[in-house]
């Protein structure tokens, strides 16, 4: 039998759990920067019919977008 405390001290990750939070406040702040900032662009774009900004906003959804799947790389690190 395997002591039930090895088994309970080799399943906690302290920084793994850290790791963990930090990039799920990092993913959140990716959304509501990126995503929303796009979005008010995007609007101001079609309300100013102003393709530019259209196309700035499709680009900072895509790059929050982006950074948002990377940070599941960089959680997979530290796994």
């Amino acid at each position: 039998m395997i002591n039930s405390m090895v088994l309970l001290a080799a399943s906690t990750d302290p920084l793994g759990d850290l790791v963990g939070i930090v990039l799920w406040i990092a993913r959140t702040l990716l959304l509501i920067i990126g995503g929303g900032g796009g979005l008010i662009m995007i609007v101001k774009g079609k309300t100013d019919e102003n393709p530019k900004f259209i196309y700035e906003g499709l680009g900072a959804i895509a790059g929050a977008g982006v950074m948002f799947a990377a940070t599941f790389a960089v959680a997979s690190i530290f796994k």
